[in-house]
Order: structure tokens, then sequence, then C-alpha cells
């Protein structure tokens, strides 16, 4: 039995992407990106690795920083790293409170002096 030809247009090359066998060659020294970028509505704060070709991503809540991650973070996991760091700040204050509220000393009573 013979094999159809067939006559589809060639692949079109993608200029976003790299091949699966390309080669890149490292420099350490050259200067790596250290500005925040945003993922979603969230900034994640970068540090390039001492003597490594990867890059630290801080999650950041305001100026703290909530999770970590070697790989590029998405906003799932940045939604999650501030939802649990949110919570567990409102139970230390709950846990604060309560800890306050029983080491109170109880007001001194009035005595009412006879008229």
């Amino acid at each position: 039995m013979q094999r159809m030809n067939l006559n589809a247009p060639p692949e079109l090359t993608r200029r976003d992407t790299i091949g699966l066998r390309s080669i890149v060659h490292f420099d350490p020294m050259a200067p790596r990106a250290t500005t925040p970028v945003m993922v979603g509505k969230y900034v994640v704060a970068r540090r390039p690795l001492a003597n490594s070709v990867h890059t630290l991503y801080m999650i950041l809540d305001g100026t703290d920083v909530v999770g970590t991650s070697i790989s590029y973070p998405n906003e799932d996991d940045c939604a999650a790293a501030i939802k649990k760091n949110r919570r567990k700040q409102a139970q230390s204050l709950a846990a604060t409170t309560i800890a306050k509220a029983k080491t109170r000393k109880p007001r001194a009573m009035r005595v009412k002096e006879p008229a």
C-alpha cells in the first residue's frame, strides 16, 4: 500500500520560545535582574542566588516576605501564601489579646463612706 503525501504548509517557527535542544551558555558575571515583578496583583521580589543559575522568588505582603520559591510563582501560589500568613497573624493577635485580658488586674472596689 502506498503512503499518502500530505501537502501541508511548513510549521511556522515561534519567536517567543526556544527550541528543545537549544544550548545557552551561562555567564556568571553577567548582571541578573533584581527588580520586583507583579504576578497578577501580587508583588514578588527576586534575588539571584550566588554561584548558581537559580533565582530566589520571594512573595511579599507589604514589606513582609510570606513565601519563597526557586521556580516562578503563579497567582495561586501567591494567594495561598498571603492567606496563610494573614490567618497566622490573626491567630497570634487573638492569642495575645486573650493573654492580656487574663493578666489584667481587677479594679479596686469603691467603698461608700457612711454619711
